[in-house]
């Protein structure tokens, strides 16, 4: 019988081949979120306006009390130039620091000030399971794992592909529904190379602390299971 390998004796692979692989992970389509059906519902402008609306206050919802946690992988990150990253990441959330408008969640909320959904429309619609599950999650990678899974966890399944799906909504978004600049500015923030910067911390981290088997293994399963989760959390709109 043959004895399974530990992972202690495995070798570890090149970075440019680990890189790839954590790509290969986020965009096979049962967890690409550009492939998700919502995602698809907009750009082909079947999904209704209040099903846009249910999904982006869901987002808000999760991203919001997650982007504090970015503080913690700050403190946590032992390098200067990705510290300075995390700062600036933390900075355009609340503030607009990069994109120069203003805090995502105020952006979203004007958002949905436009479409109809007032405080109150807000105040009454609940946090949805898959967003509690996800927030659970991040709040797990990013403030009790090792600084290197927390941001490749980010990077690779948040920054990296937020760019992407927002601009697939973007597009749909402006081509089948009425909606103002102001009302299409969350969404078209993130669709913006301000996320694409933000992605470059994990794979910088992993050039210096995802050397060994050990480390890509844990590094693996963070990323993959991210992805998973931030999949699933789309599924909200079928709440509205």
């Amino acid at each position: 019988m043959a004895v399974a390998e530990k992972i202690e004796d495995r070798k570890a692979l090149p970075y440019d081949v680990f890189i790839k692989e954590l790509e290969d992970i986020v965009d096979a389509p049962e967890r690409n979120r550009i492939y998700h059906p919502f995602v698809l519902a907009v750009e082909n402008g079947t999904a209704t306006l209040d099903q846009f609306a249910g999904w982006i206050h869901q987002f808000a919802s999760w991203a919001d009390p997650c982007n504090k946690y970015l503080g913690e992988m700050w403190a946590n990150c032992p390098d200067d130039d990705i510290r300075e990253g995390i700062l600036e990441n933390m900075r355009e959330e609340e503030h607009g620091y990069q994109s120069g408008i203003a805090g995502h969640v105020e952006l979203i909320n004007r958002t949905l000030d436009a479409i109809g959904w007032d405080k109150k429309r807000r105040a009454n619609d609940p946090k949805r399971y898959e967003s509690w599950a996800l927030h659970h999650w991040f709040e797990c990678i990013m403030t009790r794992r090792p600084f290197v899974e927390a941001i490749c966890a980010t990077s690779f399944t948040a920054e990296r592909m937020n760019q992407k799906v927002f601009a697939k909504i973007e597009k749909g978004l402006r081509k089948h529904y009425k909606l103002s600049e102001t009302a299409l500015q969350s969404v078209a923030v993130h669709a913006s190379d301000v996320e694409e910067e933000h992605a470059s911390l994990g794979p910088m981290a992993i050039q210096r602390y995802g050397v060994s088997a050990y480390d890509q293994e844990r590094i693996r399963f963070s990323v993959k299971h991210t992805a998973e989760m931030y999949y699933q959390q789309y599924n909200v709109w079928q709440y509205y």
